[in-house]
């Protein structure tokens, strides 16, 4: 039975989720921690699986009912696997960032735009019940990893910051490059979305 798309529930209106709360998947034993962080991992799984996502709607004639029931049960299997598997928040930040990372880099190279960083550490800052917290800080620590293997030359890290002077602006520019080096425990939303803007410098370059 598919969940009527009017009067949705929306958890967090956000690239990668949709309006589908947890009352919404099927009824399994949850574990304490953070049940907003692994809704958004089965969302960015089920993405990734499908090619496509159900964000909030108000039009119930905005997506064919049969892709509304597969996006519900899709999302319903993946966040029963995540529940089963019991994953702690550093495992469902870390395979959410694995999963969303690559899809915030290329439509930053695609667009030319600052706003899918935005719109990504977004999501992260929505499961941190709309704070600065651990989700942020441990998406801070896996993307500082990632950028640091292997450790980048200067002359790439420039080419990075080039190309995001070049296309996002000088602004975005300066403030990828103060996010470089800044601690995990100091890290916020903005250096989050800074390494992002980073990631596609290089990723562009």
């Amino acid at each position: 039975m598919s969940k009527p798309v009017t009067g949705l529930r929306p958890i967090l209106t956000l690239p990668g989720l949709d309006g589908y709360g947890p009352d919404d998947l099927p009824d399994v034993e949850r574990t304490d921690g953070v049940p907003e962080l692994r809704l958004a991992l089965a969302q960015a799984r089920a993405e990734q699986e499908l090619g496509y996502r159900i964000p909030p709607v108000a039009d119930p004639a905005a997506h064919p009912q049969e892709r509304i029931v597969e996006w519900t049960a899709t999302v319903g299997r993946h966040q029963t696997a995540i529940l089963a598997a019991d994953l702690d928040e550093h495992a469902c930040v870390a395979d959410l960032v694995e999963h969303r990372l690559a899809a915030a880099v290329a439509a930053t190279v695609a667009t030319r735009s600052a706003e899918p960083a935005r719109e990504e550490v977004a999501i992260l800052v929505a499961a941190d019940g709309g704070r600065t917290g651990r989700a942020v800080r441990l998406a801070a620590e896996v993307l500082g990893e990632r950028l640091a293997e292997p450790t980048p030359a200067a002359s790439a890290e420039g080419a990075a910051l080039g190309w995001v002077a070049a296309h996002l602006g000088p602004d975005i520019a300066a403030q990828a490059r103060e996010a470089i080096g800044i601690p995990v425990a100091d890290a916020t939303a903005s250096t989050v979305t800074a390494l992002l803007w980073l990631a596609a410098g290089a990723a562009a370059g």
